[in-house]
C-alpha cells in the first residue's frame, strides 16, 4: 500500500495576494496556472501548487497556496477560464479568453485532489 503524501496548505489573506504569486512565479520558462475546484463542502477554492525547497533535510516542501473564493466574486470566478492581471497596476480581471496583460489560466478540476487535506 502506497501512503499518500498531503500538501501543506497556505491560505492567503486576499484573492489579490494569490494572484500576486501565481504572477511572480510566472515567466518566459515556466507556465503559471491556477487550480479551481470545489472542496467537500461547496466552497469555490482558487489555488497555486509550489515548493518550498531545502527546507532542512527535506529536498522540497509541497505547498498549496490557496483563497477560498467570497460570493462577491464567485459568479465571475466561476464563468472565467483566466485571470488577467493588469502590468501597470494591481488589477485583476476574469475573462473567458486571453487578453493584453498577463492572463494566467483557471484550470477547473472535476474534484479536490487527493493530495490536498480538508481546507480551513
Amino acid at each position: 500500500m502506497v501512503l499518500e503524501q498531503k500538501v501543506v496548505p497556505l491560505k492567503t489573506k486576499t484573492l489579490n495576494d494569490l494572484i500576486r504569486l501565481a504572477a511572480a512565479t510566472a515567466g518566459p520558462q515556466g507556465m503559471t496556472y491556477i487550480l479551481k475546484f470545489h472542496d467537500e463542502k461547496g466552497r469555490l477554492v482558487l489555488g497555486v501548487l509550489g515548493v518550498f525547497r531545502d527546507y532542512y533535510k527535506y529536498y522540497g516542501i509541497p505547498m498549496f497556496y490557496y483563497y477560498l473564493v467570497d460570493d462577491s466574486v464567485r459568479e465571475n470566478v466561476e464563468n472565467s477560464n483566466y485571470i488577467i492581471v493588469s502590468t501597470g497596476e494591481e488589477r485583476i480581471e476574469f475573462s473567458k479568453h486571453p487578453k493584453p496583460g498577463l492572463s494566467i489560466p483557471l484550470i477547473h478540476l472535476a474534484s479536490k485532489p487527493a493530495f490536498i487535506p480538508e481546507l480551513d
